[in-house]
């Protein structure tokens, strides 16, 4: 586009702005010139067509009164009609009607017969004209009749004739006096006022009665009909009585109408002037006009020139000064303030300005040099800026001194990709494009996080130029100019090889504290448990209370050490969850049973309170964790608990989440510590001399689990009146059938299923206790029908059975149940009043069954059912416990009971030799071994038992990679003799059911 002088724009714009307003004007001026001479035009014709249609009305009046006049002449003095040759005589004789009728006077008896003339037409004296529509008007109205138009009967001539009726003293009519006007020779008005202005001006005169023309635009020779209506634009005008100043197109012209209708005959009189003549006037004064104003905008535009160069001369002096001084790279302040008011309040504003951008350099140069030495002073973190695509525009001196580099190497020339690993910009690369859906590569990995979010903060691998690496914590973050649009990108990395070696430490240290502090910790809390669990018979009362004392501190030892270590895992995000679907209230049952001795001391008790619907309710969770969840929030509600109350857990069901709530009546929570109650090491009380102990770590710990599982925590409390911790998780699912979902929910503890058989339920209830207390799990059937429908099925490894029962008998159930081969060597013990009389009932048919004889002893019972389970057995299932910890060994052992074989290793080398040499159900594997970690025999157990189970005991724990390698992952801190039977337990039972 090309820029024109400031100059040449003012004139252009005088010129425009004059142009528009003379334009304006004209335009008004047009219109008001046409419009005023539109109703001057209209005015005149209105006057016109007004003198016109009085001149035409007054020649009538004219005529109609000399025919009355001369009418009167027509009687004697006796009011009759005067003879045929006196009426000639008078006819002959000069008069007023005479003169008005050139065209000739008829006299005509009572009948309507001409019987006198003045002009003499072969044969018209005698003729009779009654039959013309006028005289029969005129003999109906005896007043004076102007005919329409009309053709002579025997001149032939196109005519208006005037009947004046002749009325005798009693006022009947005894003949007419008519006048003759021939339309072809006589107007109807003097030709001087009916002439038309040079043929241009169209004036007609119509009969609205008979639609006939009365004065046509041509002389005529016969009377001429009005066209039909639209066919002739000018007639149709007349006919609705145009008002003046109507315009009507006629012929491919527009003209200026004016109508006016005659009072006394009806005739309408029309005047139309060509619309080009009424404005041609106008359209010449406007020419004139329009000369004058194009003369005044030359002018203006001189004029305008003129100023304009006038104007911007000294502006332009100015503007190749500062083009001189922006050539030579100096900004002087000598502009010489003259001229006029704007060109000297230039001259000042740009001295001003130059003095300004004098201070504004100095600061710029002093904020460089100070960037600058900030930036060399940094000389522990790189710091590179790069431009756009990538390309280094700033290299810091720590750039230099952690990467080898100098400045001459990399600005301009190099991207940061020389610095980084070639594997980590692949492997980011494919992290994004993954996480995007779009291909993320080169420069672009270093900087597309940072565009959305702002900046990214990531650990890298830098290269040195010597080629060794250094793990660098880098934050890379756009830059961008005044427009908001990014400019380059800011790197500042810091050497973290330090940090790295810490974190090294750190976690040796913590595996370290695992096996060296966990292993003692589980053998010590093992034994303990056994101990006072009556594994080695009853003990003083002395001796209870101090192992009960140890045993507490032990697990308050192993839970101080788990939280420590737990919280560190959630932090590194290496925390692993095996989620699967659980029935809820088993492992709500659990936690309540696990945790009723923690206040029993205090005797502070634990209730549940639950709706029917929470019974068959289903989540996805790590039952491990939900179980450490509920412990931690049992055992807190426990603590702060006032001794002899009761702490209540209640499970709500709602349509998508299950809400689990644990409430106490203690102090409550204080406003000051709402805040902080679920962070790290948080305690209301942190003082070496609170009154309740703990690390202040179990509430985090438990909000991380929970969230880890998809729920949410929180908590109500009012200060003196309890607290409610609650927290809510997905439900799968309620269901309302349950038996088959009870079975389910009890399948993972892998314990022998017992079916207790007896119509009394306080038997059968007696009966579940015991049998329960001892391990096993128990069903009840009140009658026989149920029992064979249980068995049908359910697998069952016992049967526990009453002979008398209610609709059949036991013996009837025996032989059944051997009937049937999935039945056949199922063990009973039958528990009778009549036991002598069922053994001789079965003729010493016996074979897997025991007799117990009521009433029940109890020892005597559990031994019983031990032998016929252990009987039914083809071998106990075999265990290699790779451990090089012979205490733990032992307690491990101990804790899992005669019902495994356990064949121990102390080494690497000596598991190699046992796997060679025998066959194993399950690998008990610890990590920390004398002679290697325990990860290196997993490929050897594959690869010789590749149906034994792989279990670790280990007491660090696994990260997801690990976990998927093995079948199951215990903690020696977490070990308990049930969740080691379970575990066992059930991974035996899946390898065999692969064989």
């Amino acid at each position: 586009m090309v820029k024109l002088p400031l100059s040449v724009r003012i004139v252009l714009l005088v010129i425009v702005m004059s142009g528009i307003l003379v334009g304006g004007i004209l335009v008004t001026v047009h219109q008001l010139m046409v419009a005023n001479y539109e109703t001057i035009m209209a005015e005149r014709e209105t006057a016109e067509i007004n003198r016109l249609a009085f001149e035409l009305e007054l020649s009538q009046q004219q005529r109609t009164l000399a025919l009355e006049a001369f009418a009167t002449r027509l009687l004697t003095d006796s009011g009759q009609l005067r003879s045929q040759q006196a009426l000639q005589s008078l006819l002959q004789q000069p008069s007023v009607a005479s003169e008005l009728f050139s065209d000739g006077l008829l006299i005509f008896d009572g009948d309507g017969t001409a019987i006198a003339e003045n002009r003499h037409v072969p044969g018209r004296i005698g003729t009779n004209y009654a039959d013309r529509p006028h005289i029969q008007r005129a003999q109906q109205t005896k007043e004076a009749v102007v005919s329409e138009p009309i053709m002579g009967r025997t001149t032939g001539l196109p005519l208006i004739s005037y009947v004046q009726p002749i009325l005798s003293s009693n006022d009947d009519v005894i003949g007419y006096a008519a006048g003759i006007v021939d339309l072809a020779n006589t107007p109807l008005i003097d030709s001087g006022n009916w002439a038309e202005d040079e043929s241009s001006t169209i004036t007609l005169i119509l009969d609205p009665r008979h639609r006939l023309f009365v004065s046509m635009r041509e002389r005529f020779d016969t009377p001429e009909p009005l066209p039909e209506n639209g066919e002739d634009a000018l007639v149709d005008a007349a006919l609705s009585l145009s008002p003046a100043g109507t315009f009507v197109d006629y012929q491919q012209q527009q003209y200026l109408v004016a109508s006016q209708q005659l009072d006394s005959i009806g005739w309408i009189v029309l005047r139309a002037l060509p619309y080009s003549d009424a404005i041609a006037p106008a359209k010449a004064a406007f020419r004139q006009f329009l000369l004058i104003a194009l003369i005044a905008m030359a002018l203006v535009g001189l004029a305008g020139a003129w100023i304009a160069q006038s104007l911007t001369r000294p502006i332009e002096r100015i503007t190749h000064r500062i083009d001189h001084m922006a050539d030579d790279a100096r900004f002087d302040s000598d502009f010489r303030e003259q001229g006029g008011p704007e060109v000297r309040a230039l001259a000042r504003a740009m001295n001003r300005l130059a003095n300004e951008r004098k201070v504004a350099d100095d600061a710029i140069r002093e904020a460089e040099r100070f960037l600058f030495n900030i930036l060399e002073a940094a000389s522990e973190v790189a710091i590179i800026a790069t431009d756009t695509v990538g390309i280094i525009t700033a290299f810091n001196k720590g750039a230099e001194n952690m990467l080898g580099y100098s400045k001459t190497d990399v600005l301009g020339k190099q991207t940061p990709a020389i610095l980084h690993l070639k594997d980590e910009l692949e492997v980011r690369s494919a992290q994004l494009s993954a996480e995007l859906g779009k291909p993320i590569e080169g420069f672009r990995v270093f900087v597309e996080k940072a565009e959305q979010d702002g900046s990214e903060t990531r650990e890298w691998t830098y290269v040195h130029k010597d080629s060794h690496y250094l793990p660098v914590s880098l934050v890379v973050t756009p830059m961008r100019d005044s427009t908001g649009e990014i400019s380059g990108y800011l790197n500042i990395a810091e050497d973290i090889t330090e940090q790295k070696q810490a974190d090294k430490m750190k976690n040796e240290f913590i595996s370290t504290v695992s096996h060296e502090l966990r292993t003692p910790l589980t053998s010590i809390s093992g034994a303990l448990g056994l101990i006072m669990g009556g594994a080695l018979g009853e003990l003083p009362e002395k001796a209870q209370k101090l192992l009960t004392t140890a045993h507490r501190n032990s697990k308050r030892l192993a839970h101080l050490i788990n939280d420590l270590l737990d919280i560190e895992k959630i932090a590194a995000g290496k925390l692993h969850f095996d989620m699967q679907v659980q029935p809820l209230m088993p492992l709500i049952e659990q936690a309540l049973e696990s945790n009723r001795s923690y206040g029993s001391d205090r005797s502070v008790t634990l209730s549940l309170a639950c709706g029917d619907d929470a019974l068959e309710a289903l989540i996805i969770v790590d039952p491990q964790r939900l179980s450490q969840v509920l412990a931690n929030l049992l055992s807190n509600a426990i603590k702060f608990s006032p001794d002899g109350d009761e702490v209540t857990l209640a499970v709500e069901v709602s349509d998508k989440t299950i809400i689990v709530s644990v409430i106490d009546n203690g102090p409550g929570i204080t406003d000051a510590f709402r805040e902080k109650i679920f962070q790290r090491f948080a305690q209301a009380d942190s003082s070496d001399t609170r009154a309740k102990d703990g690390t202040g770590l179990g509430l985090a710990i438990t909000r991380e689990l929970v969230e880890h599982m998809g729920g949410r925590i929180n908590f109500e409390s009012a200060e003196g009146k309890g607290s409610r911790f609650f927290f809510e998780l997905p439900l799968i699912q309620t269901a309302v059938e349950t038996s088959l979902q009870k079975a389910n929910a009890t399948e993972y503890r892998q314990s022998p299923r017992i079916l207790v058989v007896e119509d009394d339920e306080d038997v059968a209830y007696l009966l579940s206790i015991m049998l329960n207390e001892a391990g096993y799990q128990v069903d009840v059937a009140l009658n026989g029908k149920d029992a064979l429908s249980t068995l049908h099925k359910t697998h069952y490894d016992l049967v526990s059975l009453d002979l008398m029962l209610p609709d059949t008998s036991g013996l009837d159930i025996i032989r059944i149940l051997r009937e049937q081969p999935s039945t056949a060597d199922i063990p009973i013990v039958v528990i009778s009043a009549k036991v002598e009389q069922g053994r001789l009932a079965i003729k010493g048919d016996s074979d897997n069954i025991d007799w117990l004889a009521k009433p029940i002893d109890q020892y005597k019972l559990i031994d019983i059912v031990n032998r016929q389970l252990s009987a039914s057995r083809q071998d106990h299932p075999r265990i290699l416990h790779v451990e090089d910890d012979l205490d733990l060994h032992e307690v491990v052992s101990a804790m899992a009971g005669e019902r495994f074989e356990f064949e121990v290793a102390h080494t690497l080398e000596n598991a190699r030799i046992c796997l060679k040499q025998q066959a194993f159900d399950v690998v008990l594997l610890d990590i920390e071994l004398p002679d290697g970690s325990g990860w290196e025999l997993v490929p050897d157990i594959r690869a010789c038992q590749p149906e034994a189970k792989v279990v670790i005991l280990s007491g660090a724990d696994m990260t997801n990679q690990q976990h998927g390698q093995v079948e199951a992952v215990l903690l020696k801190s977490r070990l308990s003799t049930d969740r080691l039977v379970e575990v066992i337990s059930s991974r035996i039972r899946s390898s065999r059911l692969l064989r």
